[in-house]
């Protein structure tokens, strides 16, 4: 959650020209410009034409984030992923193996007392040690927890699919695609479209972006759903502390013969991203 948004958003440039590549994001990871004197700088730096590292930065110039890539564009992790805070103590290490945490897990308060110490494997955290800021055990409490849309999981997907609806224009896209192959006309096809939600520390929908589609007709009907939603999000929460986090939601739809409904609504599982 902390600078994927920054990083991940980074593309590999050609094979053969490997050179550093700036962005600028806001404290809320909207994009910006160097011209923001508030914004935060990801610097990408690639090793080849997959493999690199980005640097994140706070507006003073001070480090605040690096991350190792085994692939920049694909945002898949391998190394010890570090953060600071301004002022240069150390916030977190997280160790990673192609993309999943695989190793130790360590966060700290602002002057270096360790606050967290757990163990990851394959992508799974056993449940490790919470410290207070003086040194003191605490009970354990989860390192990620989602966003949570009030009613749960199934009551956001729910209302998400009930809530698309085709314009004319997207009908016709739909009705076209259901006239391309016989396969089509007896089985149906099946659509996906990943929407992200920027859920922000006070539970609104600051931003939704469709990540994936096979469906490209069925885009805008889904992001028109996410303005509909009836409420707002329990924000998710980092190490204990409210934070924006960017939370995907895979949608699926079976396109049917033109002679019947266009789409059938079923749904996925939500995932954050980190």
């Amino acid at each position: 959650m902390l600078a994927g948004p920054l990083a991940g958003r980074a593309q590999a440039p050609p094979v053969g020209t490997p050179g550093p590549i700036s962005s600028f994001f806001t404290p809320d990871f909207q994009p910006s410009t160097a011209a923001d004197t508030t914004a935060l700088c990801a610097e990408t730096t690639f090793r080849d034409s997959l493999s690199g590292t980005t640097r994140v930065y706070y507006p003073s110039g001070n480090l605040k984030q690096y991350i190792p890539y085994l692939n920049v564009a694909q945002g898949v992790r391998y190394g010890c992923v570090t953060t600071w805070y301004e002022n240069g103590q150390m916030c977190t290490k997280e160790d990673y193996v192609r993309g999943v945490r695989h190793g130790d897990l360590l966060t700290y308060y602002p002057d270096g007392t360790l606050k967290r110490r757990e163990h990851c494997q394959d992508g799974h955290c056993g449940v490790g040690t919470c410290y207070d800021a003086n040194g003191y055990p605490v009970p354990y409490f989860a390192y990620e927890q989602l966003p949570l849309y009030p009613g749960g999981e199934e009551r956001l997907l729910k209302e998400l699919t009930k809530a698309v609806r085709l314009n004319r224009q997207e009908l016709a896209a739909a009705r076209r695609a259901t006239r391309h192959t016989p396969e089509m006309l007896l089985f149906g096809w099946r659509r996906e479209v990943d929407v992200e939600l920027a859920v922000a520390a006070d539970g609104r929908i600051t931003n939704a972006r469709v990540v994936q589609s096979t469906g490209g007709f069925l885009n805008n009907a889904a992001l028109r759903a996410v303005a509909k939603l009836e409420r707002q999000f329990v924000p998710g929460r980092r190490d204990g502390q409210v934070v924006t986090s960017f939370l995907t939601v895979p949608l699926f739809y079976t396109l049917e013969a033109p002679t019947r409904q266009p789409y059938q609504g079923s749904y996925g599982s939500p995932r954050m991203r980190r």
